[in-house]
């Protein structure tokens, strides 16, 4: 088990054993390199850690702790968690500011607790059946220990053709789940008790101004990036030239970084998606010693390698880069800062900007709405038509749909007819009584105590709870340490979210601009056309690749004997799909990029 994580911890490992108890850990050795071997005890040895992740606070949690009488072998944080746990049990957590995911065993008590950090920065699997109960960084560590059968869970297989990734605490097995983010477990006499201990509010504080808004914002910044500086080993960033990585690294240097190390990746030149130019000029402006690297098209012959550090179906495509970006980086830095949860926590995407649309069209008379309707023709599920008519066409339905179907349709890759056409009798009986947007719904339709959520953060409580922590996070974690490449994230530093949470919603879009407040913050620093260009997203141009390029491997791999006799999918419907796709009669690229994601992880997992 403890060998299937080396590439999450190349410099040492170690394992406890006692009676039926067993910890093991791979480490990345951050802080305390020399002294902060694995797993960690305490000063009797009855109680014993193995932690991934970092804790930003944990020296004044130290000086506290010893000044209660604990004595402490390491300067590690991993011992820190271990004394705050033996004064507060299971409230340790609340203490902690960082990302987590760590296990604790109890030897007094015979209990093991796990818990993971806030926003799921860190990721924990378990699984619990008949046999033993075990846990892991990855389900590969699980699969080591040879317990019980996989068997595919398909409504975690329709949540991913639906939402591109498989939302917590779902994973493609039915016999291993996810720790939820701001979640902890016990098990005690074989009971298992599962906990939340975070809750993500969104109170807004209409008294706010701006300028109030814009000082705690920029105070809390400075200091979520100042406590993730801590390193005893090289550390750099990622560098997009968006809004959101400038800021980190404009606050790195702020704080006392000289040249800090920053890395980019780019596509060969006249590419829609490339964002070279965007960092270079970001770098000059910040002073970095920047580096850059260029993505061919024949990089996604790497897909395979990416999958088996993936271990379920995740089509999110900017795999692809984040994993060469992260090896890149790993040649110069073990630890980087990077952007990621910005456009959740802000409203970064264009999605929101649909739905902006769609609110104020709400208030356009009924009248005048249903004469626009009759006029373009709409029907109920538009197709991915070329034209602009067909573009026309989308956009009135989205706003005669409303702001919640409209996000629904935005976020969702197969729809009920294009699932309906592909989808064999076979794998539609797997799936008949399953509802996958009921995921979405149940956080668009959540009420919080003493306030009822404006539109705008009831998508943002979805997209922090659901997208972020089980695409986003699960992409950059695996991608980096696949690399031994430790990536922190200081706009998830959960005093930065939590605040961010009380900002009125005018403040986040303001007529049609995203992330508002941000970009008012940094409009102080950083030329206008990095806080105002257009976001671009840090995709691969996968619509003319699988035109070209990677066509025959598209092909080959959706089309052949395996594909065929797996039974998921009409094989003439998927022909059909990729000669529209092929032939520009439609634009079918995610979908074909989800197809080829799952069968690829099928060929290496269930094969």
């Amino acid at each position: 088990m403890n060998a299937t994580l080396r590439h999450r911890g190349p410099d040492d490992e170690g394992i406890y054993r006692n009676g039926n108890v067993g910890l093991a850990m791979r480490r990345l050795s951050i802080i305390d390199v020399a002294g902060g071997h694995q797993p960690i005890c305490n000063e009797d040895e009855t109680k014993w850690i193995v932690f991934n992740g970092e804790i930003y606070n944990h020296q004044g949690l130290r000086k506290e702790l010893e000044s209660r009488g604990h004595s402490f072998r390491t300067k590690t944080d991993t011992e820190a968690i271990l004394h705050l746990y033996e004064e507060k049990k299971e409230d340790c957590v609340k203490d902690l500011n960082g990302m987590f995911a760590f296990a604790i065993w109890d030897e007094r008590e015979r209990s093991l607790f796990l818990a993971r950090d806030r926003l799921g920065i860190k990721p924990l699997y378990y699984y619990h059946g008949n046999d033993p109960f075990i846990f892991g960084s990855e389900i590969k560590a699980i699969s080591a220990a040879g317990v019980g059968q996989p068997e595919l869970d398909f409504e975690a297989l329709y949540h991913y053709l639906t939402y591109l990734y498989i939302p917590a605490p779902h994973t493609i097995y039915k016999n291993v789940r996810k720790l939820e983010p701001g979640h902890h477990l016990r098990l005690k006499d074989g009971k298992l008790e599962i906990k939340k201990y975070w809750t993500l509010r969104y109170h807004v504080v209409e008294r706010f101004t701006e300028k109030s808004c814009l000082e705690r914002l920029e105070a809390l910044l400075a200091d979520a990036v100042q406590i993730r500086l801590m390193s005893e080993v090289p550390l750099g960033a990622f560098l997009s030239g968006g809004i959101d990585s400038s800021t980190i690294v404009h606050f790195m240097h702020r704080l006392g970084e000289q040249k800090v190390k920053t890395f980019s990746i780019g596509f060969p030149a006249g590419e829609p998606h490339n964002e070279l130019d965007h960092a270079r000029k970001a770098a000059r402006h910040l002073g970095t010693d920047h580096h850059e690297m260029i993505v061919e098209p024949h990089a996604v012959k790497i897909l395979p390698e990416v999958i088996g550090f993936l271990d379920e179906p995740m089509a999110d495509s900017s795999v692809i880069p984040t994993y060469l970006l992260s090896k890149f980086t790993r040649e110069w830095v073990t630890v980087a800062l990077a952007g990621d949860g910005g456009d959740e926590l802000f409203a970064g995407y264009e999605r929101y900007l649909a739905i902006q649309a769609v609110l104020k069209y709400e208030k356009v008379p009924l009248w005048i709405r249903e004469a626009l309707s009759k006029v373009i023709g709409l029907t109920g599920e538009t197709e991915q038509k070329e034209g602009s008519r067909a573009r026309l066409r989308r956009a009135l339905g989205d706003l005669d749909r409303g702001y919640e179907e409209t996000f629904l349709r935005w976020i969702t890759n197969f729809n009920g007819s294009l699932m309906e056409r592909l989808c064999t009798p076979e794998l539609k009986a797997h799936m008949v009584d399953i509802r996958p947007h009921d995921l979405a719904r149940s956080y668009l339709n959540s009420r919080f105590e003493g306030d009822v959520p404006h539109p705008l953060n009831r998508m943002l409580h979805f997209e922090t709870k659901a997208y972020l922590p089980d695409d986003l996070l699960v992409k950059v974690d695996r991608m980096s340490m696949a690399h031994s490449l430790e990536v922190r994230v200081p706009f998830l530093d959960h005093r930065v979210v939590e605040f961010v949470a009380t900002i009125p919603p005018s403040f986040k879009i303001k007529g049609f601009m995203t992330k508002y407040i941000l970009k008012r913050l940094m409009s102080k620093y950083l030329p206008e056309d990095i806080v105002y260009r257009r976001k671009q997203g840090f995709v691969p141009p996968l619509k003319d690749w699988l035109r070209n390029e990677l066509r025959e491997l598209v092909k080959d791999a959706l089309l052949d004997r395996r594909a065929r006799e797996r039974g998921f999918f009409l094989p003439h419907r998927i022909e059909q799909l990729l000669n529209d796709h092929q032939n520009g009669k439609r634009e079918f690229h995610f979908q074909i990029w989800v197809l080829l994601t799952l069968e690829l992880w099928c060929r290496q997992y269930l094969d």
